[in-house]
């Protein structure tokens, strides 16, 4: 085999090889530094209040660093008794629930963004692109902790249900 005469061919193979190992390499390898280390505190279930005369409160929310239940919860129409807190940890990911007491002893940042920069987002809708409008999806019950250009599916509890708002983000837990 002569070497000289097949060097385009040569090089044609292996130019798309290369470029195939270097963009993998560049999604996989950042995964491997950047690590979030903040924990966050969660809730699942019916965080919505709905008051006679038409009013809406969210019961449970973050104020001055802890979680505090809105006084005119009380005053509901519909049921908030299937709340449950949850702690995700980051390193392991996974969930720990915790009772209400432990959740209000916790100090909270309810930033959208942690300390370190990560948000959590959720799969959302994709309404596909021309001509395949029809072929859409929607993943609104995967979440995902996402920062420095890296992105982790996160594995949150859900209740069972099929809409996204079952999940509520209620704050990064502050070392």
């Amino acid at each position: 085999m002569n070497i000289k005469k097949n060097l385009p061919l040569i090089f044609g193979i292996a130019i798309p090889l290369l470029m195939i190992i270097f963009v993998a390499l560049s999604i996989y390898i950042p995964q491997l530094f950047v690590k979030p280390q903040y924990n966050f505190l969660y809730l699942i279930g019916n965080n919505n209040c709905y008051i006679p005369g038409g009013n809406n409160i969210k019961v449970y929310s973050v104020q001055g660093g802890t979680i505090s239940k809105n006084d005119q919860a009380g005053l509901c129409s519909n049921s908030v008794k299937g709340t449950r807190f949850f702690i995700y940890d980051v390193s392991t990911n996974k969930n720990r629930e915790v009772t209400m007491e432990e959740a209000i002893n916790l100090k909270l940042d309810n930033n959208f963004q942690s300390p370190d920069g990560f948000k959590i987002i959720n799969g959302s809708s994709n309404e596909g692109f021309f001509p395949f409008y029809s072929y859409s999806s929607s993943d609104y019950n995967t979440w995902y902790l996402s920062g420095h250009n890296v992105s982790k599916k996160i594995n949150i509890q859900q209740n069972g249900y099929t809409y996204y708002y079952d999940f509520v983000f209620l704050g990064w837990i502050n070392k």
